[in-house]
């Protein structure tokens, strides 16, 4: 038996229909399982889906609720990949190759070159690009260095030791440490990958064009129409593209997070993006897909801050056995009286390049640090700003949040 998977938070679940629809088109013969990262406990709603459906609590991991509130929603959707992927496999034993692709993936060809490398090996990752890059493209490589090597948006497995051994060993760092935070060498699940090929011995390296084509390898890559579905660089025939940062309802979305490829700049994507966005429309279900998240907010309805999450998981072991949402818990009391409770979370600029520097609040600050720099000079203005890079780092607050 084989099979495909994704994992979801109800409100990505017209992705997952969209993807378990592509992968099932080219592979009958498989089975199709989607996690549902969400505090649910029913699986009623999901009975009409395509896909089989796995809820969090089926993994039967140790202190989830502290899992869920030390992680956000992105991070608990990838940390849980390889406590998924282990799930599976305990579940079903006939099951010989798993292939974990994001939700947010279509796949236009049965998945040959993965299964062909499956053969012999027992891991298969794709790197993000495959060609050196060149002027003006160095900042994507810099990226990499920083993201990780192989992009996780898929993996596959085939069923044996190596395979489980990679497996426990990914889901304890994934588990206990594997933030959204970049500036500690940190990047969820698919940062710790990076040492895999170095580690575990029959780990496969797909380099094939048409696999996990995305808005990471676009310079190196460009799609053609041909005969019989898509090809990439006229010589390929694509098997998945990964749709990572597209707004659906946008009809001149490329991605979110570059704005180097647009649409306008690459026609030979304009009919692929467009069918798929359509696809995804139509995939749509108001039912299930409102379904809330269920780890954003404490029990009483109030937010759950990005602080208030760094500082549990900073003192964690001194919440242990407790359920950190409940307001009458030692950890909402705490995070109360050290005011990490309350008001909104922030809605704004979120990345450097989305401030306003001329912001008077900016302008400001920056004439604090001219004035610091005044008055202690190079050498000391070097360790402040040693200290405010680590200190910046939600987590590092406990050293006076105690």
């Amino acid at each position: 038996m084989n099979a495909g998977c994704t994992i979801v938070s109800p409100n990505y679940l017209p992705y997952a229909r969209t993807l378990a629809a592509s992968y099932l088109q080219h592979h009958p013969d498989h089975l199709f399982f989607v996690l549902i990262v969400a505090d649910v406990k029913d699986k009623g709603v999901f009975a009409a889906e395509q896909f089989t459906t796995v809820l969090l609590q089926d993994l039967g991991l140790d202190n989830l609720y502290s899992l869920a509130m030390k992680y956000n929603i992105l991070e608990l959707n990838t940390n849980v990949k390889p406590s998924f992927l282990n799930f599976l496999l305990r579940a079903y034993p006939s099951l010989e190759t798993l292939v974990y692709l994001d939700p947010d993936i279509f796949v236009y060809a049965r998945l040959e070159p993965v299964y062909t490398l499956l053969k012999s090996n027992n891991i298969v990752l794709t790197p993000h690009i495959v060609v050196p890059t060149l002027e003006p493209f160095l900042d994507i490589e810099q990226s990499i260095l920083v993201t990780g090597t192989y992009n996780l948006g898929f993996i596959a497995i085939r069923r044996s030791q190596e395979a489980a051994a990679m497996l426990s060993w990914w889901e304890i760092r994934c588990l206990q440490l594997a933030y959204n935070e970049t500036r500690t060498g940190l990047f969820v699940d698919q940062k710790w990958v990076t040492l895999v090929p170095g580690i575990f011995e029959h780990v496969a390296i797909c380099r094939h064009p048409g696999c996990n084509m995305a808005y990471w390898n676009l310079q190196e890559r460009k799609l053609q129409i041909g005969d019989i579905g898509y090809r990439v660089n006229e010589a390929y025939n694509l098997y998945f593209y990964h749709f990572s940062g597209v707004s659906v309802d946008d009809p001149k979305s490329l991605t979110k997070y570059t704005e180097r490829f647009t649409l306008d700049n690459r026609n030979d994507l304009i009919d692929i993006f467009t069918s798929y966005k359509a696809l995804v429309s139509n995939n749509r279900d108001s039912l299930a897909d409102r379904i809330p998240y269920g780890f954003d907010h404490f029990s009483d309805g109030s937010e759950v801050t990005p602080l208030a999450r760094r500082i549990f998981a900073a003192h964690e072991g001194r919440f242990s056995g407790k359920d950190p949402f409940d307001p009458a818990g030692p950890f909402y009391r705490f995070a109360k009286r050290r005011r990490l409770v309350g008001g909104k979370n922030y809605r704004g600029p979120t990345r450097w390049r989305e401030v306003n520097q001329k912001d008077f609040r900016i302008r400001i600050l920056n004439s604090v640090f001219l004035a610091a720099l005044f008055v202690l000079g190079p050498s000391r203005y070097e360790l402040l700003m040693r200290y405010l890079s680590h200190f910046s780092i939600l987590r590092s607050q406990k050293l006076f949040i105690k």
